[in-house]
């Protein structure tokens, strides 16, 4: 199909930017969720010569969740990262992920892509502990241009920020002089391995189904009460279908990975009742609250259509 001409091509930037990315504690899963003769050729020779750790091959595509849920269950590591096979990683971004979770140790899931359009999906506890927590705020805080460029990469770039206000500003948490933004999407997060505890037992079914993510992922990280954030700095691009000079370049530029880890320190919740935090934070986000509510947390114009 036209969609997937340059299949491996993109294949080979999103792998190769991961292997050069990884640092020394990571090990490396690939899912081969039904791909072509080529892209399955390539994948297995790098099982082969050792630069992937474990190698997965499905005949049919039977879509991302079941094809990485069952890997993540059973993963003996504490972070686990769920990621789409058209993604661009950056430098230090496996360090940039721990960094939010070493300062925010609330956190469940946490993306290398900041964008703020997805503050109030599925961020309940979020909104909750932190606001009562008193660290969260409005920031001018993330790079635009980054911004845009994943909005054009996933062909919103003239509807997602629309409302220009939330390319400016953007709902986040702060502690001290570190902070980290509010929500994060699914097409590269990284998670705490308890989150898949809350999610069901058996495969979704679903091959291309956003209830598929929804069930095995948002719903999970809700219900283990943990934050959902993004880091500030952009660590990640969406590659789509058809890489760019700009992409190649970044990808030729990398080198090899610093050999810094983080400590990640255990989950710390609020253990106050998910049903009360969501009543709260439906008031909070109101169309009538609102308003007010983000005054409160510095945001300062285009408030009342943020």
């Amino acid at each position: 199909e036209e969609y997937f001409f340059h299949g491996l091509e993109v294949t080979k930037l999103c792998l190769e930017s991961l292997i050069r990315t990884r640092h020394p504690k990571t090990f490396l899963s690939v899912v081969n969720n039904g791909s072509c003769r080529e892209v399955t050729n390539y994948l297995q020779q790098l099982y082969d010569t050792k630069k992937v750790d474990q190698l997965v091959h499905y005949k049919e595509n039977i879509g991302k969740i079941d094809a990485v849920i069952s890997i993540a269950k059973v993963a003996e590591e504490p972070l686990i990262t769920i990621t789409d096979g058209d993604v661009l990683f950056k430098q230090d971004w496996m360090q940039g992920v721990e960094e939010v979770f070493e300062h925010f140790p609330e956190a469940g899931m946490v993306s290398p892509v900041p964008h703020g359009t997805v503050y109030n999906t599925y961020t309940i506890n979020t909104l909750f502990d932190a606001f009562f927590k008193g660290i969260l705020t409005f920031q001018s805080i993330c790079n635009p241009e980054d911004m845009l460029r994943f909005a054009e990469s996933i062909g919103k770039k003239d509807t997602m920020y629309k409302n220009k206000a939330k390319l400016k500003y953007q709902l986040t948490v702060k502690r001290s002089e570190y902070s980290a933004v509010v929500g994060c999407g699914h097409f590269v997060a990284t998670l705490r391995k308890e989150v898949f505890l809350s999610s069901p037992k058996k495969w979704s079914h679903l091959a291309y189904a956003s209830v598929a993510d929804r069930d095995y992922i948002d719903i999970p990280n809700e219900k283990a009460k943990l934050w959902r954030l993004a880091t500030v700095e952009n660590y990640a691009y969406h590659i789509g279908n058809n890489p760019t000079d700009w992409m190649i370049s970044i990808c030729n530029e990398l080198k090899a990975n610093s050999q810094k880890t983080i400590a990640v320190p255990k989950s710390k919740k609020c253990n106050t009742p998910l049903w009360f935090k969501k009543g709260i934070v439906r008031i909070l986000m109101s169309s009538y609250v609102r308003p007010y509510f983000f005054k409160k947390l510095g945001l300062t114009t285009h408030r009342d259509n943020f």
